[in-house]
């Protein structure tokens, strides 16, 4: 039986797309989660941090002055925040090149009332030791005044 060189490029992208696809299975979902604490000065010594429930925490895409929010969520009464990204959104959004997040923070949540402005984190990928990506956190903020 003759394997025509059609035929063995045909099985070669077929093997490719199987080892693909049970590669991105492992990977297809890359989680950002993270806790919004605030820093009083008053407590800075005993190093606790007093949690910021209901803020709001939202992933924003795009490039400066054309931006658009692409998820959305509210912190919970611990603080908590949780995003999942599958392959479509990291794609799409280009996540974390292009993505960060920003904080509105409740009014009188914090000794350093923010109230009017937002804490923006910018958005990285932490890779395997294959390179693969399979997780983000946030980065240093910054405070923007709105």
């Amino acid at each position: 039986m003759a394997i025509f060189p059609s035929t063995l490029f045909l099985i070669f992208l077929l093997t490719l797309a199987f080892s693909q696809s049970s590669c991105e299975e492992v990977i297809s979902n890359v989680s950002l989660a993270g806790i919004v604490t605030c820093i009083n000065a008053s407590i800075v010594s005993v190093k606790t941090y007093p949690v910021i429930p209901e803020a709001q925490v939202d992933v924003v895409c795009g490039i400066p002055f054309i931006e658009k929010v692409m998820k959305s969520t509210t912190t919970n009464l611990a603080g908590i925040y949780s995003f999942s990204f599958n392959m479509a959104d990291m794609i799409l959004l280009n996540v974390p090149d292009l993505c960060h997040l920003n904080v509105a923070i409740p009014a009188n949540s914090c000794l350093f009332d923010p109230s009017g402005g937002l804490l923006k984190f910018p958005i990285i990928g932490i890779r395997s030791s294959l390179g693969m990506l399979i997780d983000f956190i946030a980065g240093a903020p910054t405070y923007l005044l709105v």
